[in-house]
């Protein structure tokens, strides 16, 4: 849930189209008790300002599901690795 550690070694970020929808993935994340924390679009992402969801690499399939079961789009979804991001899904 947002505020626990994460292992940020291995992460992955989850860009939505709007921050109504992070707010949304956030209430659907809390309920279903998974780790996860809200950042800022990392500028290597995004130029646009805007919120993310980072979550453990682990979990990208279950909060991918999450996700879309709550019937949100996901815009993109990176790793973060140890010279920048590289993206493993677009929307």
């Amino acid at each position: 849930m947002a505020g626990v550690a994460l292992n940020t070694d291995v992460t992955c970020v989850f860009v939505l189209f709007s921050i109504h929808d992070v707010m949304k993935a956030e209430r659907v994340l809390k309920e279903k008790e998974i780790l996860f924390d809200t950042i800022p679009v990392p500028k290597e992402i995004s130029s646009d300002c805007g919120m993310a969801i980072m979550t453990e690499r682990s979990r990208q399939g279950v909060v991918t599901e999450i996700l879309k079961g709550a019937e949100l789009r996901i815009k993109g979804v990176y790793e973060k690795t140890t010279t920048g991001y590289r993206e493993l899904t677009h929307g």
